[in-house]
């Protein structure tokens, strides 16, 4: 009888301690499934913002591009304008004709000098908008990441 018990008492703890030693088994299974998936969307998540900095620095450089051709462009064009004024300067049959001719141009060069710049000043406004949008979309879905990790 007390053999019985012993035994009784023995299988009872053997199954108990398996019964603890799988229930850690799938425990600890689990916890390692979650951690492997919390490191994967982690890596999903980085390669994310890396491709935002790259698209980010790709615009960036397009509009930078955009913006030296257009400022070669009017470079060039005020050039032209300098040159063929500087002519009609040299045709002047008078002095009065000359100080008209000049002020003509002066006036006609500060205009152009003040539309470019507001006209260069918009597209650097919309190079940079650009520039910072994949950025941008990037901290809106750090915010949204905290939100939900909060919520869990």
């Amino acid at each position: 009888m007390a053999a019985a018990k012993t035994a009784r008492a023995a299988k009872s703890a053997t199954e108990a301690f398996e019964s603890v030693t799988s229930a850690s088994s799938e425990a600890v299974r689990e916890n390692f499934d979650r951690g492997v998936a919390a490191l994967s969307e982690a890596s999903a998540f980085g390669k994310q913002n890396v491709e935002a900095f790259v698209a980010s620095a790709a615009a960036a450089q397009k509009g930078f591009e955009t913006l030296s051709a257009r400022s070669v462009a009017f470079s060039k064009q005020a050039m032209e304008n300098h040159v063929a004024a500087t002519k009609s300067l040299m045709t002047s049959k008078s002095v009065q004709e000359f100080v008209e001719k000049q002020n003509d141009y002066a006036k006609s060069s500060f205009e152009a000098y003040v539309a470019e710049l507001t006209s260069f000043s918009d597209l650097v406004s919309g190079v940079a908008k650009e520039a910072l949008q994949p950025i941008n979309e990037r901290f809106n879905a750090v915010g949204q990441l905290i939100q939900t990790g909060a919520q869990r």
